[in-house]
C-alpha cells in the first residue's frame, strides 16, 4: 500500500497538494439505510471516501453498528455526514479497541470508492 505522504522532494511545494494515486482502492456500494462493514486493509493509516451521493461514516469493530440520525445526540455518539479523508487512529474513543471496520450508511442508494494509503 501506498504512502500518503511521500518523502522529499516528493513532499514539497505543489506535490505534496494531492497524494499519489492509491493502489488500494475498495468499490462501495450502499442500499438505502444499509448498513456496510468494511474491513480495513492491514497498513491502513488514511482513507479518502469519494460517494456519488450523502452518506455517514464511523470507525469500529465488526460487531459495531449505527442508525442514521433521528435526533440531536449530546453524548459524542454521533457518526460523520460525508468526510472526505480522515487518518485512521490506532485505538477507538475507548482508548484500547482497534478498529478493524469502517462503517458506512446512507440515507438513499450510493455508489463510490474509498481509497487506503499507508
Amino acid at each position: 500500500m501506498r504512502d500518503l505522504y511521500e518523502t522529499f522532494p516528493l513532499s514539497s511545494s505543489r506535490l505534496s497538494m494531492a497524494p499519489t494515486v492509491s493502489d488500494y482502492v475498495e468499490d462501495v456500494v450502499l442500499a438505502a439505510d444499509t448498513l456496510l462493514r468494511v474491513p480495513l486493509p492491514a497498513g491502513a493509516q488514511f482513507v479518502l471516501f469519494s460517494l456519488d451521493n450523502d452518506f455517514r461514516a464511523k470507525l469500529g469493530t465488526v460487531a459495531s453498528s449505527f442508525s442514521l440520525p433521528s435526533a440531536v445526540s449530546t453524548d459524542g455518539s454521533g457518526s460523520e455526514l460525508n468526510p472526505a479523508a480522515r487518518r485512521i487512529p490506532a485505538t477507538l474513543g475507548d482508548g484500547s479497541t482497534t478498529p478493524t471496520h469502517l462503517l458506512l450508511r446512507a440515507p438513499a442508494a450510493c455508489k463510490g470508492s474509498l481509497s487506503f494509503y499507508a
